[in-house]
């Protein structure tokens, strides 16, 4: 079976394709109220140029991956750290 392309000539593994995760309704209230990130119900993969969708996914392991994702570093040399300091770093000069 051939590869679904949009009509821009995208498929699913192109950089203007995102992966958009679709939830339950259930899901939605725990994302809203509770701030739990649930596992979405399946993926939907979609052009960012035409909005045309280009199928769905319900591959439990790329769902995973959705609902988890790649925590930040822990150690002391983190970017995220040194993004912080910067700030403050140019207000005193």
């Amino acid at each position: 079976m051939a590869a679904r392309t949009c009509p821009c000539g995208h498929t699913r593994g192109h950089p203007e394709v995102q992966q958009e995760p679709e939830y339950t309704l259930w899901g939605w209230i725990c994302l809203s109220m509770f701030g739990v990130t649930p596992s979405p119900e399946r993926i939907v993969f979609r052009c960012i140029r035409c909005k045309r969708s280009l199928g769905s996914s319900r591959d439990p392991a790329l769902l995973h991956k959705k609902r988890m994702p790649d925590a930040p570093s822990r150690g002391g040399t983190g970017s995220s750290g040194s993004a912080e300091t910067a700030p403050e770093s140019q207000r005193q000069q």
